[in-house]
Formats: C-alpha cells, sequence, structure tokens
C-alpha cells in the first residue's frame, strides 16, 4: 500500500507539472505554446484519475486545434480535431458541469461535420453557467457567426447574453460589437434585431 500510495503521489507531482495550464476563452480562441502541445502526448491516459488535469490538457489541445494555422481540410488538422474532441468528451465525463470545455467541444465541432451537432454542445455551455462572463463573448460571437441561430432555443439563449450585457454588464458592450463584425449577414441581422428592441440608441452605433 505504501508503494502504492508513493508511485501515485509522484505521479501527480510530475501530472500536475507537465499539464498545461487552461488557455483563456476569448472571441478569437488564441493558439497554445507549441511546447505545451508537444507535452501532452502520455498524460491524458495517465492524468485519468485527475479530472482537472484531463481538463487543462483538453483546453489546450482544443485551443491548438481550433486555431492551429492548418487548412481545416488538412489530415494534420483532422488528427488534431479528433484527439482534441476525445480528449473533451473524456473530460466532460468526468466533470459534466464545466462549461467552457462545453463551449470548446462546440467550437471544434463547428469546423467539421460529425455526429453530434455543435448545437447540442453549446446548448450545454449555456444550460451549465448562463450568466458567465468569462464565457458570454465567446459563445456570443460563436452564435453570430455559425448555424446556431437555426435553432430556435439557442436563438433564445444568445438573446439572453445580449440583454445580460445590455442591462448589467454595460462595460462588456464591446462582446457584442465584435460579435457582430464578425458574424455572418444573418449574425449581424439577428444581434441587430435584438440589440435594438433592449437599447435603440447603442443600435445606432454598431458598425
Amino acid at each position: 500500500m505504501a508503494l502504492v500510495l508513493g508511485w501515485f503521489a509522484i505521479y501527480t507531482i510530475l501530472a500536475e507539472a507537465l499539464a498545461p495550464r487552461a488557455p483563456l476563452l476569448s472571441q478569437d480562441m488564441a493558439p497554445a505554446e507549441p511546447i505545451l502541445i508537444e507535452s501532452l502526448a502520455d498524460w491524458t491516459a495517465t492524468a485519468v484519475l485527475r479530472g482537472d488535469l484531463v481538463a487543462r490538457i483538453a483546453s489546450a489541445r482544443a485551443t491548438a486545434a481550433v486555431n492551429g494555422g492548418r487548412p481545416l481540410d488538412s489530415p494534420d488538422a483532422a488528427t488534431a480535431r479528433d484527439d482534441a474532441l476525445a480528449t473533451a468528451r473524456q473530460s466532460l465525463s468526468l466533470a459534466p458541469h464545466a462549461s467552457a470545455m462545453w463551449l470548446r467541444m462546440a467550437m471544434l465541432q463547428s469546423q467539421v461535420q460529425t455526429d453530434a451537432p455543435p448545437a447540442a454542445a453549446l446548448k450545454m455551455s449555456y444550460l451549465t453557467a448562463a450568466n458567465d462572463m468569462n464565457l458570454i463573448p465567446t459563445r456570443l460571437a460563436m452564435v453570430a457567426r455559425s448555424k446556431a441561430l437555426d435553432d430556435a432555443e439557442l436563438r433564445d439563449l444568445a438573446r439572453g447574453d445580449i440583454r445580460l450585457i445590455l442591462t448589467r454588464h454595460p462595460d462588456q458592450r464591446a462582446a457584442i460589437v465584435n460579435a457582430y463584425r464578425g458574424g455572418s449577414s444573418d449574425g449581424k441581422a439577428y444581434i441587430d434585431d435584438v440589440v435594438r428592441s433592449i437599447d435603440p440608441r447603442f443600435a445606432a452605433s454598431l458598425p
């Protein structure tokens, strides 16, 4: 028993030292540092008993896969997305309440056709942390530029994000502006319509 506990203590120390810090979410996910991504290969399996470490690994992999500077249809990009999705699912099986991980999964799925539509993961991000201001800018940007607005429930959830910013966090209005600028034609029309119904004066300032 002493040997087992000693081994586990050493493993935990090494895993904590080698697992990357979870990258912060932004409206354009910044790529993780290459040196951290290269250190991940063997640690997803060994960190299986530590959900927090799996989450850090999954976050770094998802960030690198979403914004890795590779053509989306290249074999390397496909492999990176598959690895990131597998690690994200492992992380969510240990911590299904992790809203940021659901959002990262949705971003990964939005790049490819998968059996699980991005809308499902995006909804879980809302359901697990509807009012988290750390997630709203990224979430709103994704809704504005993706097909998420085809889903009536997501349209209502996104409306809640916009309303929350305009009524309680006016200092975060830049998130709405950035989502509008990066959105599709449908996304821009939706944001303009919602903002106009809540704050017509601010709607007039949208670029």
